[in-house]
């Protein structure tokens, strides 16, 4: 009998000691799980800067000289990565539709967004009177994903 509580007594510290390694929040506020499974994702990642989102972790960093942001969940897992590009960077379908559709817009902001269905993009576009944010999920047609009055 002694023998079967000193070995749930010594299980359960172990158990306790294993949850609180991986909550633990290192200087950033990241918890080592998030920090350890960022790692091995992003292993060339150099200029790490951590914050929280809602329930999310956000990581901004650059790899192979570009500016990137993921956003990693309480269990490490990658929820979706985005990166700003330019416009010559998008499809050619898409670069098509924005300048027929859109020829009085400018472009404020363009981004490219990866999840695990794929990537997608959104684009903020304005004129002296609007200010539209567009979406595409299959880089062939864009869809107004909101659209403000001035």
């Amino acid at each position: 009998m002694k023998k079967s509580i000193t070995s749930f007594v010594v299980l359960s510290l172990l158990t306790l000691t294993t949850t609180f390694a991986n909550t633990k929040k290192n200087e950033n506020g990241v918890t080592d799980r998030v920090e350890k499974s960022f790692k091995k994702e992003f292993a060339a990642a150099e200029k790490t800067s951590w914050s929280k989102v809602n329930d999310l972790y956000k990581a901004q960093f650059s790899m192979n000289g570009q500016v990137m942001f993921a956003f990693l969940n309480e269990d490490g897992e990658v929820v979706g990565i985005y990166r700003n590009i330019l416009s010559n960077q998008l499809p050619i379908t898409l670069q098509t539709q924005l300048k027929e559709d859109y020829p009085d817009y400018w472009i404020s902001n363009l981004f490219e967004l990866a999840k695990s269905e794929g990537s997608g993009y959104y684009v903020t576009i304005e004129n002296a009177d609007h200010t539209v944010v567009l979406k595409s999920e299959n880089s062939v047609d864009w869809y107004v994903y909101s659209k403000v009055k001035k």
